[in-house]
């Protein structure tokens, strides 16, 4: 009980006293809907085969973010899919409008049901990086209210991040071709899932996919603990977009890299030039 305790009052001193630039909060947002923005465009041409395709499998329910599957809407998907990625092109732009994020959120929502087998784990992430940004606000004064929402949201972003990679090590630990580094032999291999025209010929090495291998699991075992000391956050940021770059070079899961390196904005601490953006003043 004691220990609870102790927890609940260190999460409830950070809440209250840590402080989020706008500057992460501005980076991470653009950042997040430019990925969004990207993934939808890139799905833009084939918009027709994904729209059929998510008409055959769709649920009967019309909640919000399905009303693009609607009878009516079916002669106007392409009008309905250019003013999705125009909403989300002027959410980039526009500050402290929540309906706009709202609007963002539940596009991304069909973006998922309309790209159906072709996504992964990545767009899972970002989708939930797009829900927490609609309580996320810039301009919070020390102290106040909107800065304890932030800190509350943002803080909960990165023990999930954390999580995640506690449990991807987890997983990966107790599979003995992780172990042993023959992992990475079935993945090299694989045409679809692997990128052979960026894989050095020596990553076909056993020692070499041994190394990778407990690499990888060691980094995602230490990031959740390390990342919280000052002294260590930068080189582990470091490590990580090297980590994550890899992944988005040498694997079939750009998307996926580029999400989990957009969350380490939220990790590294700007140094904001103009003492004014700081604001000091308590409510």
């Amino acid at each position: 009980m004691k220990k609870t305790d102790t927890f609940l009052t260190v999460f409830q001193r950070q809440i209250e006293n840590h402080f989020f630039y706008d500057k992460n909060i501005i980076w991470f947002r653009r950042c997040v809907y430019s990925l969004l923005l990207i993934k939808m465009l890139f799905i833009w041409p084939e918009i027709s085969m994904f729209y059929r395709h998510a008409i055959s499998v769709r649920t009967g329910s019309f909640l919000p973010h399905k009303l693009f599957f609607l009878p009516v809407m079916h002669n106007y998907y392409k009008l309905y899919w250019f003013i999705a990625c125009l909403t989300v092109a002027m959410a980039l732009f526009f500050k402290k409008n929540r309906w706009l994020y709202i609007a963002v959120f539940i596009f991304s929502v069909n973006y998922v049901f309309i790209a159906n087998k072709a996504t992964n784990s990545g767009d899972g992430l970002l989708n939930f990086l797009i829900f927490m940004l609609i309580f996320v606000r810039e301009g919070a004064t020390k102290y106040s209210v909107t800065q304890m929402v932030n800190n509350a949201i943002l803080i909960l972003v990165q023990v999930y991040f954390c999580l995640f990679y506690f449990l991807n090590a987890l997983g990966k630990i107790v599979q003995p071709l992780w172990r042993n580094g023959n992992y990475f032999t079935h993945t090299w291999h694989l045409s679809y899932y692997a990128n052979p025209s960026f894989i050095p010929y020596w990553f076909f090495n056993p020692t070499m996919q041994l190394i990778t291998a407990w690499s990888v699991m060691i980094f995602e075992f230490t990031f959740p603990v390390l990342i919280w000391f000052k002294s260590y956050r930068k080189p582990l940021l470091v490590i990580g977009l090297f980590f994550h770059f890899g992944i988005a070079l040498l694997l079939s899961l750009p998307d996926f890299g580029l999400t989990m390196a957009i969350v380490y904005i939220l990790f590294y601490d700007f140094k904001q030039k103009n003492a004014n953006n700081l604001r000091e003043s308590i409510i």
